[in-house]
């Protein structure tokens, strides 16, 4: 598998309020997403898929799952947090995770090469409605659908890097 870019070093915090940088991402395989807790849209079936992959893969002890708030003005550690809990997310490795703007920027937009914000017509956020395969050097191995098709497919190519 190609290796698409190196992340930068985030400077964020998780749903614990533990600091999540480059050390929390070294050594593990992490299955990304860009969500925001009070999305109404696509967000809740990107987490709902998430969550089924993490059962999938509960064989793989690399893994481990990130979720990405795009929204981090309202996304704090307190809000996360009752929202993987109001909706039965196993946290046993999952972060999901925020931080200032700038830092979630960088490490969004420059660091996964994906995009986010608020359109110009509306006060709604966009974002990518893909996951990302992050490999256990903080590098970018693949981009996959939403789909059942891309989860298998990320399901694949995680289980082939892990080996």
């Amino acid at each position: 598998m190609p290796v698409i870019a190196e992340l930068p070093a985030p400077s964020l915090v998780d749903q614990d309020g533990q600091v999540f940088d480059r050390k929390a991402m070294e050594g593990r395989l992490w299955v990304t997403a860009f969500v925001f807790t009070h999305c109404r849209a696509t967000c809740p079936r990107l987490m709902a898929q998430m969550k089924k992959l993490q059962a999938r893969v509960s064989d793989v002890r690399s893994a481990r799952f990130l979720s990405v708030s795009v929204d981090p003005r309202n996304d704090t550690p307190e809000v996360i947090k009752s929202y993987m809990s109001e909706n039965g997310f196993d946290e046993t490795n999952w972060r999901f995770v925020t931080g200032n703007e700038k830092a979630v920027q960088d490490f969004v937009i420059d660091g996964f090469k994906v995009g986010f914000g608020r359109t110009q017509w509306s006060t709604e956020l966009t974002h990518s409605n893909s996951f990302a395969l992050v490999d256990e050097a903080s590098r970018i191995r693949g981009y996959y659908r939403s789909d059942e098709e891309g989860l298998l497919e990320l399901e694949r190519d995680l289980r082939a890097i892990a080996r």
